[in-house]
């Protein structure tokens, strides 16, 4: 009898053992109850308007390693580890992460992959070139790999930034809508502090006698340009420094910079400022850092840096050089 009694016991717990095993399974929003989301986002923007939006219920991983430039990156096998153990995978487009089609071919399929270039308008480089450009006798030409159909570098407009947070807090509220007036909040706070900054923006350009600018580097800059309907001149007409500009080109800008008292030449980070340094030296101008914010150095990550923090930055170099 006590044998029967501890026989029907032992049945009882392997049965509620295996319910609680199905029950787990079976319930999809488990894992989200549990654990945090896990998101992989290519670039520092995304990376930091997911964490904006996200907060505590997700954790981010930033792909590019911090300081690198996005066209000299390739994806290691220990990122598609990372890629293949995350719930969403952030990029900007094709145009922007050319090796990201790759990635995605190799991921599962129930990973999310969001592509936040969708719901903007791209700017066509070639239409854009020969509507701003100054012309010039002599054409430069640009390394294949960094020369750009689109121009996109989409969160230098930040009514486009506004956007993009509002395509991950879309997706975030679709894979976890338990949790979906946590991201709602988050994202309507942070849109504010953007709208904020582009009201500075706005601002400051409006209240100045000059609104031309000089660039002397890489140009990654046309949807800022376009938003704020800024002049501009540019030694480069693409993001890439890989070769040199004309000497026709180079002149263009010092010309520029002489006629108009430009008080600074703007060149790009994480690049040399070869030519940027020429033209200061030739024209006065101070060199000063517009940033692209689509990456940022190991001490600027860890010092809490943010898109907001960045761009304020250079609306303060801004202020400089519309004096």
């Amino acid at each position: 009898m006590k044998k029967n009694i501890g026989f029907l016991i032992t049945l009882i717990i392997i049965f509620s053992f295996i319910t609680a095993i199905m029950i787990h399974f079976n319930n999809p929003n488990n894992v989200k109850q549990k654990d945090k989301i896990e998101i992989i986002a290519t670039l520092f923007p995304q990376y930091d308007f997911a964490r904006q939006i996200g907060g505590d219920k997700v954790n981010i991983t930033l792909l590019l390693p911090p300081g690198t430039e996005n066209h000299t990156y390739e994806p290691t096998p220990q990122d598609m580890v990372k890629i293949n153990n995350s719930d969403l995978f952030i990029y900007t487009g094709e145009e922007m992460e050319p090796w990201a089609n790759s990635v995605i071919s190799g991921m599962k399929n129930e990973i999310n992959v969001l592509d936040l270039s969708t719901t903007v308008d791209l700017i066509k480089t070639e239409e854009f070139e020969e509507q701003h450009m100054h012309e010039s006798d002599e054409k430069h030409t640009e390394d294949s790999n960094h020369n750009h159909s689109y121009d996109p570098h989409i969160w230098l407009n930040p009514l486009y930034a506004i956007q993009m947070v509002e395509s991950i807090e879309n997706q975030l509220c679709q894979i976890d809508p338990e949790n979906e007036q946590y991201y709602r909040n988050n994202a309507n706070e942070y849109i504010k502090q953007i709208q904020e900054l582009d009201t500075e923006f706005e601002q400051t350009i409006n209240n100045s006698k000059n609104r031309k600018i000089a660039f002397g580097g890489a140009f990654a800059y046309a949807y800022f340009v376009e938003r704020y309907n800024i002049e501009f001149v540019t030694a480069y007409q693409t993001c890439g420094e890989n070769t040199e500009p004309s000497t026709t080109q180079v002149k263009e800008v010092i010309d520029y910079i002489n006629q108009n008292n430009l008080p600074v030449v703007f060149y790009k980070e994480y690049t040399n400022g070869n030519i940027a340094k020429t033209i200061s030296q030739s024209t006065g101008a101070k060199m000063l850092v517009f940033n692209t914010v689509h990456n940022l150095s190991k001490e600027e990550i860890e010092n809490g840096a943010t898109y907001i923090s960045i761009m304020r930055q250079n609306l303060e170099n801004l202020k400089e050089a519309l004096k």
